[in-house]
């Protein structure tokens, strides 16, 4: 027959391993093994914390655990802006993939400069987050070195930085620009303009780049550029 726990602490508060650990007749590191995926326990010893934690409504502490294993399960996830839809879509995709392999997403906004966007990440890595993943943004070298230096990898999200060294994910954006110019000729159109996005954004780069390469290829140039900085407002 299973062995019941007999003493119960009296409850101030939130309840900690320690008390888990009194109640149940264990260490405190019986404990913290129970509730470390991976870690060893015996089934006896599990079903005894477990139910020790149930009584004392005990949860355990992720940051603690974090200092303990050096994982926090923490993903830090920056973000430019959120005026395009496209990026609320993926973001929340991007978010439920993670969850279901146990991680915990940090969302920060940063603006396009960047001063700003190391100073974001500076405060991503006081978190000691496992990985970071950038939105539309880049990352000076000089963070890129700390990162790889702690460890941490990144992966960049819808840009490429020249003669980076982490991942990235995007499309091919020459490609683009260039399939839109061959369907607006196929139409018959003849005269073209351009509104770009951020100006030192490589997916506008890369866009522009295949879009007016296709025109050329026909006789054709642009007859007007503007900068709409990937918003509706700014392109109006």
């Amino acid at each position: 027959m299973r062995e019941r726990p007999t003493s119960r602490p009296p409850l101030s508060g939130r309840s900690t391993s320690a008390d888990v650990a009194r109640l149940a007749g264990v260490s405190q590191s019986a404990v913290s093994r129970v509730f470390t995926d991976g870690a060893s326990a015996s089934a006896k010893t599990s079903a005894k914390v477990k139910e020790a934690a149930e009584q004392l409504g005990y949860r355990p502490n992720r940051l603690a655990r974090s200092l303990l294993t050096g994982k926090s399960y923490m993903v830090g996830l920056v973000v430019a802006y959120l005026d395009n839809y496209f990026y609320p879509d993926v973001l929340e995709k991007l978010s439920k993939a993670l969850q279901q392999q146990g991680y915990h997403v940090l969302i920060f906004m940063a603006a396009q400069t960047a001063k700003n966007i190391d100073n974001v990440v500076e405060e991503i890595l006081e978190y000691q987050v496992d990985a970071i993943v950038t939105a539309s943004v880049a990352l000076s070298s000089e963070l890129v070195d700390r990162c790889q230096s702690e460890g941490i990898p990144i992966v960049q999200f819808n840009r490429v930085q020249e003669q980076s060294r982490f991942s990235s994910v995007t499309t091919d954006n020459v490609k683009g620009g260039r399939e839109v110019a061959h369907h607006l000729m196929e139409q018959g159109y003849q005269s073209f303009g351009y509104i770009a996005g951020w100006e030192g954004a490589s997916t506008q780069r890369d866009r522009e780049a295949g879009f007016t390469a296709a025109l050329a290829e026909n006789g054709l140039e642009l007859g007007f550029r503007a900068v709409g900085k990937f918003s509706h407002r700014a392109s109006l």
